[in-house]
């Protein structure tokens, strides 16, 4: 009874604790996937990043690893310098929420349109569903007018100045 007693509160001190490293695992599995997909360009990096059968929840992009790529390829042919910046992300469990500024500039064809020289500027919130160390699942609420705007793919306000970012 007395080894049984002390198996139980060892498990029960040692989770919590596993638990915290799979958050920050979590976390720490984003920042690379960001640093090296987006900011280094390396788009092979995405086999690490993303399960094969990845969901995508945002009906404008293709589910799944190759979908994932495909995007990866738009954006970098598109924007030569786009950059994430990760602004704030909380984890817990198997979840992830990120907050996320985007910038770049058009000098190459996007979305069918040739190159603008537009800076673009927008944010983004992400969340994520991770399993097995990648990321599985994913949700995202976008800032979508600025980005419309340097884009050109609709016009400024009337009466307003052009957006430029900060």
């Amino acid at each position: 009874m007395r080894l049984a007693s002390i198996v139980l509160l060892s498990i029960l001190c040692t989770a919590p604790a596993a638990v915290a490293a799979d958050v920050e695992a979590n976390k720490q599995l984003y920042r690379n996937c960001i640093e090296e997909l987006i900011n280094r360009r390396h788009v092979e990096a995405a086999d690490k990043c993303f399960t094969v059968d990845f969901i995508e929840h945002n009906p404008n992009l293709v589910s799944g690893l190759a979908g994932r790529k495909q995007f990866l390829a738009a954006i970098h042919a598109g924007f030569s310098d786009y950059h994430a910046e990760i602004d704030q992300m909380v984890a817990e469990g198997d979840r992830l929420a990120v907050r996320i500024v985007w910038t770049g500039t058009q000098d190459g064809p996007f979305l069918g349109r040739p190159a603008t020289g537009n800076k673009l500027r927008f944010a983004t919130a992400d969340f994520f569903r991770i399993q097995d160390g990648k990321l599985a699942e994913h949700w995202d609420v976008v800032d979508s007018l600025p980005r419309a705007i340097a884009l050109g793919l609709v016009q400024p306000p009337a009466g307003s100045t052009k957006i430029t970012p900060k």
